[in-house]
């Protein structure tokens, strides 16, 4: 499958066929029947953490422990067709899926409280020139565009180049974290949004929020694309 959206999306410039099937679109990167195929979250899920939890109630591990963010939206599972969409998006450079699958977050969070701020979550100024784009960033344009909310990006910065959490276990996800954000803003008192494509441990958005919180945050919940279950 992955090979397929690879080449596919290498010798196609969408909007013009589905990248998981080839059928004929318009105006999105996949057709009706992929996207009514998609690993949807339905379940039960903890309203901080955004993992399945019995009733929709708080989860243990965020009674004992509670991150530094508020509440979780995600739009899907971390699983496929999602996870192929996310790395040709993320590492192949096809960043024109990022419309449809922020369209996509759209969908999914737009009943969710409005916060007084957008910000997708920053990469380090080395990696941001490395891939050419912050795939967080692309997610939020149409969702802030079509809520009118504001897009900041400018309010917090990765002073850090961490590792790629991704080749990390969850206990050295949160050590790669510590200090790794930093604000000059103050945000006394705001509701803020941060954006990312996935999910995984926390720790990023976890440390992220901390930072905001430290800057006078009153409330920080996160939008992501995709949750590992």
């Amino acid at each position: 499958m992955s090979n397929f959206i690879f080449n596919f999306l290498n010798n196609c410039t969408p909007p013009c066929r589905c990248v998981l099937c080839a059928a004929s679109c318009k105006n999105s990167a996949l057709c009706p029947d992929c996207l009514s195929h998609l690993p949807y979250l339905t379940q039960a899920l903890c309203p901080q953490c955004a993992l399945p939890a019995h009733d929709g109630c708080l989860c243990a591990a965020c009674l004992n422990h509670p991150p530094a963010f508020d509440f979780s939206f995600a739009a899907f599972t971390y699983t496929p067709p999602i996870t192929q969409l996310i790395i040709a998006a993320k590492f192949s450079g096809h960043w024109s899926l990022l419309p449809t699958l922020g369209q996509l977050l759209l969908d999914q969070v737009s009943a969710a409280p409005r916060p007084h701020f957008i910000i997708p979550l920053p990469l380090h100024p080395k990696r941001l020139k490395e891939r050419g784009y912050n795939q967080a960033f692309e997610l939020a344009k149409p969702i802030t565009r079509q809520l009118q909310l504001d897009l900041r990006p400018d309010l917090l910065e990765r002073r850090i180049n961490t590792e790629h959490q991704a080749r990390l276990s969850q206990a050295e996800r949160h050590k790669n974290m510590q200090k790794a954000f930093y604000t000059r803003h103050n945000l006394d008192g705001k509701h803020v949004v941060l954006i990312d494509d996935v999910m995984t441990s926390g720790s990023s958005l976890h440390a992220a929020a901390a930072c905001l919180k430290k800057a006078g945050a009153a409330r920080v919940d996160n939008w992501v694309l995709a949750r590992a279950i």
